[in-house]
């Protein structure tokens, strides 16, 4: 991981700010927002425990990536199979018209239960979308004892996190480090990773990709629905134990006590900020970007598999010392030009990037070497997603 360049006057504007919330009140304020209690408590306790069983399988499963970090999925469990389910009242609304992303999801934590049945020495036969008559039920996973496996993937489940932070500038990430992602797919006829590493690549991705936030931003029903997963006091993390949380965002530890000390942002304000950290910090640092494609956009198994996918790039990217983060403000908006019959001015944008009208990006990321860290998300244990 790289190192955060501060200077000795951002030092110094730094400490001055801090004292100046500080010495007016903002020692309340601290405890509000969990200055002192970042990453630690009922919300974090997933990450760091020892779960055995079925279980810690389950463990497992919910430490996957997930959109806006809703955890949208319950598990169902006996001494030889688990069920997953998707909860669809935990969805993101207009921001995912179509389940895409909650079924991408849905594919994250199973890509981390399988992984985690091999090393604990199961074998695991999954079965997509069993019941004909009721697409919640995702995945039915029958466990046969065997001899375990180890995976380099399972062991960082554990430190693996969305890294929203400014990358290394102008340090690039290997050729062979991109094709390897691309040979972790395991359904190349239905599935396809398209990676993006050249300069020229990489100004028409990022501006398409600044264009959808600002489109995304624009539309006060998509940012009504992103908002309500943004969780901003101490209490409210420790209640709700999901969405989006300062912590997560991957400043420096004193720029994130500052913010967590001034007031809660507006949607407004918040909006402004994400615009120019996507403009002015995430795009020009990214290393390369890769897009996640189906053959058809409407096959629940071919998204849940493209969440498989996606697990495995960042379990993958995560052994390489690499920051990854998810920018799918592009599909997210040609979702919404589906679903509201409009012109599909970011539909086409995505085929143009891709260069092949037959594939259908579902998920588009960003990846480089971080500059800085930031902490987990909370999480709901398993005994609050068994059913």
């Amino acid at each position: 991981m790289g190192n955060v360049v501060i200077t000795r006057r951002d030092f110094i504007k730094g400490a001055v700010a801090l004292g100046g919330l500080m010495a007016a009140g903002g020692f309340w304020r601290a405890f509000d927002t969990g200055v002192f209690q970042a990453g630690s408590g009922p919300a974090y306790e997933a990450w760091g425990k020892n779960v055995t069983g079925i279980d810690g399988l389950v463990n497992s499963a919910i430490l996957a990536t997930n959109a806006h970090n809703t955890q949208p999925w319950h598990f169902k469990i006996d001494n030889h199979s688990i069920d997953i389910f998707a909860d669809k009242t935990r969805n993101i609304g207009t921001a995912d018209p179509y389940f895409r992303e909650l079924y991408i999801s849905i594919g994250c934590s199973l890509e981390n239960l399988i992984l985690a049945a091999k090393v604990n020495g199961y074998s695991p036969n999954v079965t997509l979308l069993p019941n004909p008559t009721n697409d919640s039920h995702v995945a039915h996973i029958e466990l046969t004892k065997t001899q375990p496996v180890s995976s380099p993937l399972y062991d960082v489940i554990p430190n693996r996190r969305m890294n929203r932070a400014p990358y290394e500038k102008d340090r690039a990430v290997s050729k062979e480090i991109l094709q390897s992602m691309v040979n972790l797919n395991e359904n190349s006829s239905e599935i396809k990773v398209f990676m993006f590493d050249s300069a020229t690549d990489k100004q028409k991705v990022g501006k398409a990709m600044i264009e959808a936030t600002e489109a995304f931003i624009g539309d006060p029903d998509q940012v009504r629905d992103d908002t309500k997963w943004m969780r901003q006091s101490w209490d409210t993390i420790k209640e709700k134990k999901d969405g989006i949380t300062l912590d997560a965002q991957g400043l420096p530890g004193w720029m994130l006590t500052v913010a967590k000390m001034l007031p809660p942002m507006s949607p407004e304000q918040n909006n402004k900020y994400w615009i120019s950290n996507v403009r002015d910090k995430q795009i020009p640092t990214s290393a390369a970007f890769g897009f996640i494609a189906v053959q058809d956009l409407n096959s629940k198994q071919q998204v849940v598999q493209a969440g498989q996918l996606w697990q495995r790039i960042h379990l993958f990217g995560t052994t390489k010392g690499l920051g990854m983060h998810i920018l799918n403000q592009l599909s997210e908006r040609r979702d919404r030009e589906l679903s509201q019959g409009i012109e599909p001015v970011f539909g086409k944008k995505l085929h143009e990037i891709l260069g092949d009208s037959k594939w259908n990006s579902v998920i588009q990321f960003r990846l480089g070497y971080p500059t800085a860290e930031p902490h987990h998300s909370p999480r709901r244990p398993v005994s609050e997603v068994l059913i």
